[in-house]
């Protein structure tokens, strides 16, 4: 017989974490119960309520642990270029992401966070909020104020957000048509060496683009 761990053990808690993220993220939310939960992670009922008080507890944390991965790689490659100038920031960032996301080995844990993602951003639940403050806010702000001084112009002037939401979409353009890819370039095999060459595609792509919309912008300004 099983002895259960007890409530109060820690590993218990992550256990029902990471299990709730692997069944809400292959079946949504409706679809999974606490009882489903509990038997993924060896743990007894009463341990989702002592540490999330409900099923919607739960949820929300798995989201909030989904949301705080999706942010990291995104920080990651920010810090990577600290301390060089604007322009190679934004080229440290693009190739740093692109490694993130093209690399193709992806654990387990990676997989299952992906597609509860995945899920929300395709059916926003009460958990939405989180995604959009955990996973894309803090970065993204970083991204914009990069972008903001490569401009000239102030943080909040809409130029900034759209010039970083077109940096940012080629980048996951890449991502989510590799089984495009796989099907219409069979050959292609995303080595170091090709993200690299990507990565500088995408970087002098839109260091072109950022430089042709501040001259225009210092061409209409009264």
């Amino acid at each position: 017989m099983t002895t259960q761990p007890s409530i109060g053990d820690h590993e218990t808690r992550q256990r029902l974490l990471d299990a709730a993220v692997k069944l809400f993220a292959e079946r949504g939310f409706k679809n999974v119960t606490i009882r489903d939960v509990c038997k993924e992670a060896g743990a007894n009922l009463a341990a989702v309520n002592y540490y999330f008080r409900d099923k919607l507890g739960l949820y929300k944390e798995a989201v909030q642990l989904a949301a705080g991965m999706m942010d990291k790689p995104k920080q990651a490659a920010m810090d990577a270029g600290e301390g060089q100038s604007p322009e190679e920031q934004l080229r440290t960032y693009i190739r740093s992401l692109l490694h993130h996301m093209l690399a193709e080995e992806r654990d387990e844990k990676t997989s299952w966070i992906e597609k509860l993602i995945g899920r929300e951003m395709g059916d926003p639940s009460p958990a939405f909020d989180l995604i959009i403050e955990k996973g894309i806010k803090p970065s993204a702000g970083r991204l914009a104020s990069l972008v903001s001084e490569l401009l000239g112009c102030p943080p909040e002037d809409e130029r900034v957000w759209q010039t970083a939401l077109s940096v940012q979409s080629q980048c996951i353009f890449y991502k989510f048509s590799k089984p495009v890819f796989a099907r219409m370039a069979p050959d292609l095999q995303f080595t170091a060496e090709v993200i690299d060459r990507i990565a500088d595609h995408i970087a002098e792509f839109s260091l072109a683009g950022i430089q042709a919309v501040s001259q225009h912008m210092q061409e209409v300004k009264p």
